[in-house]
C-alpha cells in the first residue's frame, strides 16, 4: 500500500510536469479540439444532466463545452468544494457568469446563489485527472474529491478528460478508485478496455 502511495506521488509529479510544459496557445488549441470531439459524441448529445470540471490553467478547458451544453438546454453542473476537504457537490450553473474566482484562484460556483443537484441525477460526468490508463483507471490530485463523489453518481456515464500525453499503459490504483469507461483527449474519444 505504501509503495502504491509513493508510486502515485512520483507519477503525479511527472505527469503534472508534462501538463505544465504546455503553453497557452497549445492549451487553447487543444481545448477547442476537446470541445469538438465531446459535443459531437452521441452519449453527450443524449445526456440531460452533465457535470464538468472547471479547469486549472494547464488542463483542457471546458468553457466551450459548458456554453454548448447550456445552449442545448442541458442541466450543467460544476464541482462545488465543501469546507470539509475531500467533499464536493454538483452545483448547477445557468451561465458562465455564475462563476466567481475561489480558492487556488480557480473559477467556482458563486456560494451566494448555490443550487445543488443530487449526484444520482447525473447522466454524464467529465472527470479530470492527472493521468489515466487505457483501462480507464485514474490518477487524481490525491484529495479524493472525485472518488467520494462518484460513489453517489451511480447512473452517470464517466469519461476521463486529459491530454493524450497523460494516457499511460498502467496507473497504480486503490480498490476504491472507480474507473471511467471512456477517455477524451485532443485526439478523440476512446473506449476503455
Amino acid at each position: 500500500m505504501e509503495m502504491n502511495k509513493q508510486a502515485k506521488n512520483e507519477l503525479r509529479k511527472s505527469m503534472l510536469a508534462v501538463r505544465r510544459g504546455m503553453n497557452k496557445e497549445q492549451v487553447a488549441a487543444g481545448s477547442r479540439r476537446f470541445a469538438a470531439h465531446i459535443t459531437a459524441w452521441p452519449v453527450y448529445r443524449a445526456a440531460k444532466h452533465i457535470m464538468m470540471y472547471l479547469a486549472m490553467p494547464d488542463e483542457p478547458h471546458m468553457e466551450q463545452v459548458i456554453s454548448h451544453a447550456l445552449a442545448a438546454g442541458k442541466t450543467v453542473c460544476v464541482p462545488h468544494m465543501r469546507e470539509t476537504r475531500g467533499l464536493m457537490d454538483a452545483a448547477i450553473i445557468s451561465n458562465l457568469d455564475d462563476l466567481v474566482v475561489g480558492q487556488f484562484n480557480l473559477l467556482t460556483p458563486d456560494p451566494a446563489t448555490l443550487k445543488l443537484l443530487d449526484p444520482a441525477e447525473l447522466d454524464l460526468i467529465i472527470v479530470p485527472g492527472v493521468a489515466f490508463d487505457q483501462q480507464g483507471r485514474r490518477l487524481g490530485m490525491g484529495a479524493g474529491y472525485y472518488d467520494r463523489f462518484l460513489l453517489k453518481a451511480n447512473k452517470a456515464e464517466l469519461i476521463g478528460a486529459a491530454w493524450a500525453a497523460q494516457i499511460l499503459a498502467n496507473v497504480p490504483i486503490d480498490d476504491h478508485d472507480r474507473p471511467v469507461n471512456y477517455l477524451l483527449t485532443e485526439e478523440g474519444i476512446f473506449t476503455c478496455k
